[in-house]
């Protein structure tokens, strides 16, 4: 029997607004996270990796998410790479003993110092350390695979009347915890305000030709040779977009809605290592209009010396722009 209470008008307004996140990020390398961003999602990744775009020209992603490498986390190098970055939330670390607290709370206001306005998030991974954390620190739900998970040390009333941000986990596995923080309850505990979710684990299916959806992993792309890693990355990203959009958990802004955008200028001749047309080997520079060049999301560059050139090695190799038309310079008449 559920001790859960059928919600009053002022109780499930108060439960939406709860359950509205500040941001749904997605934490990973280019040109997937330029996907995420361009769908509303909050770009980001880890101190130790970065987004990887040295093989990309003129890509330029804000960093709006820095988690800490928990596998070897240093208090002091976060710091600094969080001054480094700017990011608008910062991960600053994980808490398994009460006396580890006072280290990330002084690495928090030290950050909190320069950048007011930061979410910064504090991981507990034992119940003593919930209570321990200030209130003005957002605290990290643990839900994917991460060593210790937060349902296995605490109960659902450990975290409500916390502002909260769930660390991995699908999206249902998150929702579900969302409602357990969330529900009106028989003792009237306060809702948790979820700051935010994050989650990556959509690439790791999209090897395998799969994509995320409300009803589980469907692999209809598996055998499809028109469907690339990518495509299958951003269509669980449009996915996991409607879902959330769908229960309320959506932000009302976006990182693209705030003004924040892809800074991409495009593929020029002068970008071109060779003058072979890539697809005939003619010498690109000898036609009459110049060259026609492509940047790809494989990283590579190329130069055709027709339109009919670069369609037929597009089409025949299944390539696809790092940023659609843009990427493509098409000589003037």
């Amino acid at each position: 029997m559920s001790l859960d209470l059928s919600a009053n008008a002022s109780t499930t307004s108060e439960i939406a607004t709860a359950r509205q996140a500040n941001h749904v990020a997605f934490l990973h390398r280019a040109p997937f996270v330029a996907d995420a961003f361009a769908l509303g999602f909050l770009p980001g990744f880890r101190e130790d990796c970065g987004y990887q775009t040295g093989q990309y020209l003129n890509l330029k992603i804000p960093v709006g998410m820095l988690d800490n490498d928990f596998r070897n986390p240093d208090l002091d190098r976060f710091v600094d790479r969080f001054f480094e970055h700017e990011p608008q939330v910062g991960v600053i670390g994980d808490i398994y003993e009460p006396a580890d607290v006072d280290d990330h709370v002084a690495a928090a206001r030290e950050i909190q110092g320069s950048y007011p306005g930061a979410e910064l998030i504090i991981v507990p991974k034992c119940q003593a350390v919930i209570d321990e954390i200030p209130e003005d620190i957002v605290l990290g739900y643990s839900r994917g695979y991460a060593d210790r998970l937060a349902y296995e040390f605490s109960d659902p009333t450990d975290w409500r009347g916390r502002r909260v941000h769930i660390l991995g986990g699908s999206p249902l596995k998150q929702f579900d915890v969302i409602q357990q923080l969330t529900r009106p309850t028989l003792t009237d505990d306060p809702p948790a305000d979820i700051v935010g979710v994050d989650w990556n684990g959509i690439h790791r299916g999209a090897q395998f030709g799969e994509f995320w959806t409300a009803n589980g992993w469907d692999d209809s792309g598996r055998d499809a040779d028109h469907v690339t890693v990518r495509k299958t990355v951003r269509h669980s990203l449009a996915r996991i977009r409607e879902f959330w959009k769908s229960h309320g958990i959506w932000p009302e802004s976006t990182p693209q809605d705030d003004g924040l955008n892809v800074e991409y200028e495009g593929s020029k001749p002068a970008d071109l290592e060779q003058a072979a047309c890539t697809e005939c080997g003619t010498n690109v520079w000898r036609t009459r209009r110049g060259p026609y060049v492509a940047e790809y999301d494989t990283g590579a560059v190329c130069g055709y010396c027709s339109y009919e050139c670069y369609f037929s090695h597009r089409h025949r190799n299944n390539l696809e722009e790092i940023a659609g038309e843009q990427s493509v310079y098409i000589p003037p008449a």
